[in-house]
């Protein structure tokens, strides 16, 4: 099973579970410029960020809205996670947070930086 879960949307340098757990890729939002985005939680239950500002999603009433928050980050690299497992499908956890770590660096406050799928991938392809 490969565990990834929102950091959480208060703003602050502050844990929040599940992310926070050991076995869990917390993920952070960013926005179009790569910047932490302003109500990202950031810091050290952070694994890694995706984007997470005007997300267009599914909404009420058979209709589509822009969302923003960590909820809308995290299925990015569950995303991820999911095309690391159709590739080797015996990919494990700490397989799969390995090759995601391969990201875009941002600087610590993001963890190992903005999800890059590309690079994950390339590193799980290399790493057998």
């Amino acid at each position: 099973m490969i565990s990834v879960a929102s950091a959480g949307n208060d703003g602050q340098e502050i844990l929040v579970y599940p992310a926070a757990f050991d076995d869990v890729m917390g993920v952070a939002s960013t926005g179009y410029t790569d910047q932490r985005s302003w109500f990202s939680n950031y810091g050290g239950g952070v694994w890694v960020a995706a984007p997470g500002e005007a997300i267009i999603s599914t909404y009420p009433f058979s209709t589509y809205a822009a969302s923003w928050g960590t909820s809308f980050s995290a299925p990015f690299v569950s995303g991820g996670a999911a095309l690391l497992l159709d590739i080797r499908p015996d990919c494990n956890q700490t397989q799969a947070a390995s090759a995601i770590s391969n990201a875009r660096q941002l600087g610590p406050e993001l963890g190992y930086g903005r999800l890059d799928v590309y690079e994950a991938v390339r590193a799980l392809v290399n790493s057998r």
